[in-house]
């Protein structure tokens, strides 16, 4: 799987989740399976296109997924990074802090995929990031458009009085939940625990090119720092 696969299917998943959600709206409000077929051969379609178009658009996932890299994935691999830098410099805890905000944090990160790039074992490792990565993200689309859509059904069994939807309310409100507490929990800890991996394969295959262009990369800049 590449990167553009990734982009591709974190683009199309919601079309499908908002499809599966508007479904039942149609199903259990015609009176018949027959008076059904038609509205949802044409208006599940366009409801799910609409609200999944509007989804992806305001890219409504994004603040949340922004917030896991950030506080998870993104922590974890500065941190790994900076266990990189040869020992024998002795970065301080004040300049690991430094490294880890600055430009110079870019530079590292630049040589670690390019060491990662130029290992055929390391790129097929890189593709279950992608893989991982569509799971994680289609996790948080679940829980953020299924809690959305057993909201609406909630609002739309009370004002009916309607207790077949205020099922299906509870039963996409429960996919919702499980997917926040179950679903994204166990995507995060699989891209951690790939992360890991990455790491250690890394060391072991391109171990001596990146210590020693993470030395030259602090060398430098901390010959700046003096200067400045």
């Amino acid at each position: 799987m590449t990167l553009n696969d990734l982009q591709q299917w974190r683009k199309k998943v919601p079309y499908f989740i908002a499809a599966a959600c508007v479904v039942p709206w149609f199903l259990f409000r015609s009176k018949s399976l027959a008076d059904a077929v038609m509205p949802i051969q044409v208006l599940v379609p366009t409801v799910a296109v609409l609200i999944a178009f509007l989804y992806v658009n305001l890219k409504l996932r994004e603040p949340m997924w922004k917030r896991e890299k950030q506080t998870y994935v993104g922590t974890q691999i500065r941190n790994s990074l900076m266990t990189l830098i040869p020992n024998d410099l002795e970065i301080t805890p004040g300049e690991r802090e430094q490294l880890a905000k600055s430009e110079i944090y870019k530079k590292l990160t630049g040589v670690f995929w390019q060491a990662v790039d130029e290992s055929d074992l390391l790129r097929a490792h890189k593709e279950h990031f992608y893989s991982n990565g569509i799971e994680y993200t289609t996790t948080i689309d679940a829980f953020l458009m299924c809690g959305f859509f057993g909201f609406c059904y909630a609002i739309a069994s009370l004002m009916l009085s309607d207790v077949v939807l205020a099922c299906v309310a509870a039963v996409l409100i429960a996919i919702a939940l499980v997917c926040k507490f179950v679903g994204i929990p166990r995507a995060r800890r699989h891209h951690l625990d790939l992360s890991n991996e990455q790491l250690e394969l890394l060391r072991r295959e391109r171990g001596d090119f990146v210590v020693g262009r993470f030395r030259d990369i602090v060398l430098g800049w901390r010959r700046g720092q003096m200067l400045s």
